[in-house]
């Protein structure tokens, strides 16, 4: 079906006649009259009773009518829509995190850009930082934050914010009294570490190496998916971890836990947004870009 023979068809119904329908299209009436003849030769049935000046659609016009009336809505519904997301003001903003952004960092700024772009829908991925950098690389993202350097060059990488990295352990440690601890003591304790691929893991690993540190298999009690699983193991006592502070803050204001840091000096990483540079952003990533940016400038 010829979608132009059925928008000159709408309109003559809707204007009851070929003369005010050829008017309000800025049409000639023989132009119009043609284009609803070969449609009626199309479908193989009259869609419309001419009675003089006026037309009545007849039973196939009605139905026929009905559905161009919804077509045409529709497609009225999607220029508008596609003109809002073309302006920022709506659509869906497909972001990630790796967990320690991704938990503490992220959800205030969702909410801030939230209270801008309320029609803007956020969907947030969190896991591990390669995990997110392979949702990067498939487009499945448009921007990530994550606590892990990318080094590859298919992606655009921003230093964003800062985090330190500390040694804790549960209130009745040995170490409680301290407030540093030797990179080769954690050689001599239980340990608890993230999962591989974890960003936390690889600066830990990376400390350890630098200070010739080699972690025995049988001091590796666990290697866990996530912070509170890694918080709740050192809570129970199975032994010591290297955590962000962030994950910790609740814990150390209450007593439950107590930080140190390594003698090698403060364990620190950056947080990075990252995107893929074959990716076109939409505005509404360009706008949250813009936020996080503007909010590391503030600081």
């Amino acid at each position: 079906m010829d979608m132009r023979r059925l928008e000159i068809f709408y309109h003559v119904v809707e204007k009851g006649g070929f003369t005010r329908a050829a008017t309000a299209m800025s049409l000639t009436q023989p132009t119009l009259s043609a284009a609803v003849r070969q449609l009626e030769e199309d479908l193989g049935t009259p869609l419309l009773n001419r009675l003089g000046r006026d037309v009545v659609p007849t039973p196939a016009g009605r139905l026929l009518h009905g559905y161009a009336r919804s077509i045409f809505a529709l497609r009225q519904k999607a220029v508008r829509e596609l003109h809002a997301l073309l302006a920022g003001e709506q659509g869906e903003l497909l972001m990630g995190g790796s967990t320690i952004p991704g938990t503490y960092i992220l959800p205030q700024l969702v909410a801030q850009f939230r209270q801008q772009y309320a029609r803007i829908r956020v969907n947030l991925r969190l896991a591990a930082t390669e995990s997110i950098i392979n949702d990067l690389r498939q487009q499945r993202l448009e921007l990530a934050l994550v606590g892990g350097d990318v080094s590859d060059r298919a992606f655009d990488v921003i230093p964003c914010f800062c985090d330190e990295l500390v040694v804790i352990v549960p209130a009745n440690h040995l170490w409680v009294r301290r407030t540093k601890v030797a990179e080769q003591e954690l050689a001599t304790v239980p340990l608890l570490l993230r999962e591989t691929g974890s960003a936390s893991r690889k600066v830990l690993e990376a400390r350890l190496k630098k200070m010739a540190v080699g972690l025995e298999p049988d001091k590796l009690i666990a290697e866990v998916g996530g912070n509170e699983a890694l918080k709740q193991g050192v809570l129970a006592g199975l032994g010591v971890a290297v955590i962000s502070k962030l994950a910790v803050a609740g814990e150390l204001q209450r007593g439950e836990l107590v930080a140190l840091e390594l003698s090698g000096g403060p364990l620190q990483r950056s947080f990075y947004l990252v995107k893929n540079r074959k990716m076109t952003l939409s505005v509404a990533a360009e706008r949250f870009k813009a936020l996080v940016l503007g909010k590391e400038q503030s600081r």
